[in-house]
């Protein structure tokens, strides 16, 4: 077995609340395991002035399927009040056990 990985940013559309979107990557053999890491990300409001209350960023591997591997990156970014649109990009790290 061989480890291998790939990358992929993804982008978060302007909006609110907490947001969940999947990704894929495909490896040039089949996939045995992978793990997702979070390789980077920025979130922004759309307007200024605000009082941060959370930041979030999250990956989690969704399945796998041959040489392909679905992927989750879910993220929040608020102020007190939930309300204000963000947008931003979220950069996932996928590691692969490939034969």
């Amino acid at each position: 077995m061989a480890v291998d990985f790939r990358t992929s940013r993804i982008t978060v559309p302007p909006g609110t609340g907490r947001r969940s979107i999947e990704g894929t990557v495909a490896f040039n053999s089949r996939v045995c395991r992978a793990a997702a890491t979070l390789n980077g990300f920025a979130l922004d409001f759309a307007n200024a002035d605000h009082h941060i209350n959370i930041v979030e960023a999250d990956t989690d591997i969704v399945s796998i399927s041959g040489n392909t591997v679905r992927f989750r990156i879910q993220c929040s970014y608020a102020d007190k009040n939930f309300d204000d649109k963000y947008s931003g990009y979220v950069t996932a790290l996928v590691v692969a056990d490939v034969e």
